[in-house]
């Protein structure tokens, strides 16, 4: 046996040379016995008494070919490193076919199937006024029949426009559908020429599903959509009710979509084209499996050098950590504020902000009483802002936009608590950085942001609450019920988390209670007193909704209980849009591990309960039409749950891998790269609006004498820019159940459902013009855009001559006066 410095070379190596005791191979000199030598007694002296830190592999490539050939090994094929003979002696083949074979294949699928592929789809005109009026702006196929196209077009309008999907739609055999219709204002659909479904705002915002009975081939359909101002949002989809999948709406499929009607080889050629597509995609993602394994083997060599090192530098590591962590929130939280900057002070508020600020302007009655569907302790905040700042639009963006900013560290704090892990924390910033539902209602007069704030600082509660559950603080838990019982009176939905917090806390009370009765006891009666509150908000808050909204705009998000297929529909759809956030189903995976690995995990089981119960009291609610689920905006507040859940999940599933730190602190590393590089901007919409002239321009002209006409919408701008006193009341309706009087004689507000007219004689108008003298008559026409024509025509045909005085991109100031030899 070869001896260095006296040692035997198996106790270096862990085997001995097959050689020979004096490795007398021709292929060995006594120089390179020599060099061997010297190395492994440079390295034997460095780590003795152990054994050298080398790998079993890196010794038998030393003994048996020497120290040329362990360079040559450090440059392992791909082959070698996944354990595939056959790949090792022909690696070079291998690769040469693959890439002949993907490359192939593309250019046959982009010469043949592509083509093919491109004459699927519905023929798409947007028109740029409701009606379908004036010159199409945009007219090409479109294989989706959604309002996706918006944002890849920003020189399209956003309101008062139109859009016509028209085409054939092919069903392979006969069948019964389930045609799904969503959205925000008009939608027509008509199938052979008969009209299936319409839908129109505000009375029936809510889904609609009609049944079909289909035979097979070719079906002509044309989807015809208005906006109308507000929210544009609309979604086209169908389920088969008599199939496993009837749960599960789905978009109409592209690949039996077409523009004319098409032919037995068309269809025929767009399903191969499909299943090429599919095949080519496979193709060439069959390389990153290989990768996978190879990155797993590299990352497990790699990971009790790591580990190693954790270890032996811990007390340095630490405070670096800790202060690299706040780093990394700092620069997530200011790239997030800085994508929210171009909507900061707009011209004049949005139509929906200008509801909320005619109330926060109104007196303090008005703001506690009226029926809306906001928090009255909200209003006075608002409220106090509005007193502090002289500017009236962005002294009302400070608390959303405070809100939003301050849930960011808020969450990496909590993250923080519970997971004991920097780089996870800086994903849950991440997470609640770049949020795009978020960060649009960041700058927004809404209380979403505020809500979702509102939770994510009862998470931080429940996470320290409960940090050691043998012994959860009484005088702690009483200040948390305190805070969960005057909550709602400022949101809402923070009962949702609270109630969750203070029952679980109230359960281990009971468990504990042979064990520390006094501590059990005072625990139980902070429960009580938070329970007394919470009942006592709901009598007081309960008329702040109204049946427009509940069955408008949030009629979707109620779970319907008359069948168990349709409760079953209603969790998949708007349970998935719930855990989504506004994001990626890539996320539910980590959020069901997550929430599982809570529940699961014994130190943190009572974290996981108040999860599931937050879920549950969720499901409930929308169950009894008290809150809806999966509406979008209204489950911003259950966001912070669902990223502390989403962080759990990285967690374990990161906890299963080698070098788990490594791949936490890359996913760290991309969120604060997306920070700094992509951050949802919030624009405000179109961010140059000025329909504050429009007031400025009527206050300037009007004379006391004179009759005022305005729309709806308009008597909010006007209320609140405006100088003449006003009164909130309820309208129920109006989906946000309030109206705004404006307190001036010879004033006509024109309520909602007033703007499509049958009969002149019947109109509102020609009634006000019968009691009104006057000789001038102005019209606020503001957003109800259907409403402008029929009020002038009506203002023509009673002897008034209508000019149009101003226009801004969403309002118009109309004057009529009395024509010569007519009485008014």
């Amino acid at each position: 046996m070869s001896l260095i410095n006296g040692t035997p070379w198996k106790s270096l190596t862990g085997h001995t040379c097959r050689r020979s005791p004096v490795c007398s191979s021709s292929r060995w000199s006594s120089k390179n016995h020599a060099a061997v030598n010297a190395v492994a007694s440079t390295r034997y002296a460095a780590a003795k008494p152990r054994i050298l830190p080398e790998s079993d592999m890196r010794n038998r490539i030393l003994c048996r070919h020497g120290p040329a050939s362990l360079k040559d090994s450090r440059r392992m094929s791909l082959s070698g490193m996944l354990q595939i003979p056959f790949l090792r002696r022909h690696g070079v083949l291998v690769a040469v076919c693959y890439a002949s074979t993907a490359i192939s294949a593309t250019a046959i699928f982009l010469t043949v199937s592509a083509p093919v592929l491109e004459r699927t789809g519905l023929h798409r005109t947007v028109y740029p006024q409701v009606g379908f009026e004036g010159e199409p702006i945009l007219d090409n196929v479109s294989d989706t029949v959604t309002l996706d196209f918006l944002g890849d077009h920003s020189d399209l309008p956003r309101r008062f426009f139109s859009v016509r999907w028209q085409g054939y739609w092919y069903l392979p055999e006969p069948t019964t559908i389930n045609l799904h219709g969503a959205g925000d204002d008009r939608l027509d659909v008509w199938v052979d020429g008969e009209l299936v479904m319409r839908r129109a705002a505000p009375a029936e915002m809510g889904t609609q599903v009609r049944s079909l009975s289909l035979q097979a081939g070719p079906h002509q359909l044309l989807v015809e959509y208005e906006q109308q101002g507000g929210r544009a949002d609309m979604r086209l989809a169908y389920s088969l009710p008599d199939s496993v999948l009837a749960v599960r709406e789905r978009p109409l499929p592209p690949h039996y979509l077409f523009p004319g009607r098409p032919t037995t080889d068309d269809v025929r050629s767009a399903r191969r084209a499909v299943w090429f597509e599919r095949l080519v995609l496979s193709v060439w993602i069959a390389p990153v499996f290989f990768g996978a394994g190879f990155a797993m083997r590299r990352i497990w060599k790699f990971r009790a050098d790591l580990e190693a090192h954790s270890v032996a530098h811990e007390d340095y590591w630490q405070p670096v950590a800790s202060v690299a962590t706040a780093i990394g929130v700092a620069i997530i939280t200011v790239g997030g504020m800085f994508g929210r900057l171009p909507g900061w002070d707009p011209g004049s508020l949005s139509g929906d902000d200008l509801v909320y600020a005619a109330i926060i302007r109104s007196d303090l009655w008005s703001m506690l009483t009226v029926p809306i569907h906001v928090a009255p302790g909200l209003f006075v905040i608002w409220r106090g802002f509005y007193e502090l700042f002289p500017d009236p639009e962005w002294s009302l963006q400070i608390l959303p936009l405070g809100c939003a900013i301050a849930s960011v560290p808020v969450m990496a704090l909590a993250v923080r608590n519970l997971t004991k892990d920097s780089a996870l924390s800086l994903v849950a910033a991440g997470l609640a950085a770049l949020n795009p539902m978020l960060a649009t209602y960041s700058m927004t007069v809404h209380q979403y942001s505020f809500d979702f704030l509102v939770t994510a600082l009862f998470l931080q509660a429940a996470v320290v609450l409960f940090a050691d559950t043998s012994r959860v603080v009484p005088g702690r838990f009483a200040r948390v019920a305190l805070a969960g019982g005057i909550a709602p009176l400022f949101s809402v939905p923070s009962v949702f988390i609270s109630f969750s917090i203070m029952h679980v806390g109230a359960l281990h009370a009971i468990r504990d209670w042979r064990f520390d009765r006094s501590r059990a006891v005072r625990i139980l009666s902070a429960t009580a007193a938070y329970d007394l509150a919470v009942l006592t908000c709901y009598f007081l808050l309960r008329s702040r909704s109204n049946e427009t909204l509940r069955g408008g705009r949030l009629g979707d998000g109620f779970m319907p209980l008359d069948s168990l297929s349709g409760a079953g529909s209603f969790l998949a759809t708007n349970g998935q849009r719930l855990l989504e956030m506004g994001q990626s189903e890539l996320w539910l995976p980590f959020i069901g591990l997550g929430c599982l690995w809570l529940v699961a995990r014994r130190p943190w089981r009572a974290l996981g309960l108040i999860v599931v119960g937050f879920y549950a009291a969720f499901l409930l609610a929308s169950a009894l039409e008290v809150y809806p689920l999966g509406t979008g905006r209204s489950d911003i507040f259950a966001f912070p749950v669902g990223i502390l859940c989403l962080a759990s999940g990285v967690h374990v599933v990161t906890a299963a891998l080698p070098a788990a730190r490594l791949f936490r602190l890359a996913v760290a590393a991309l969120a604060v790269a997306a920070a700094l590089v992509w951050s949802p901007t919030a624009d405000y919409g179109e961010n140059v609006r000025d329909d504050v002239h429009l007031v400025e321009a009527l206050a300037a002209n009007e004379r006391p004498d004179e009759g005022v006409i305005m729309t709806r919408a308009a008597s909010f701008l006007v209320a609140f820019y405006g100088q003449w006193s006003f009164e909130v009341a309820a309208d129920d309706q109006a989906i946000n159940a309030t109206q705004v009087r404006i307190d001036r004689a010879n004033t006509l507000h024109l309520p909602p459902g007033e703007d499509r007219i049958a009969e002149p004689k019947d109109h509102l108008v020609q009634r006000f013009l019968q009691t009104f003298s006057g000789r001038r008559v102005w019209f606020v026409a503001y957003r109800e855009a259907t409403a402008w024509q029929e009020v002038t025509e009506v203002l023509e045909r009673s002897g008034y001559g209508v000019d149009e005085m101003l226009r801004t991109r969403r309002g118009t100031l109309f004057v009529a006066v009395l024509r010569d030899g007519t009485e008014p």
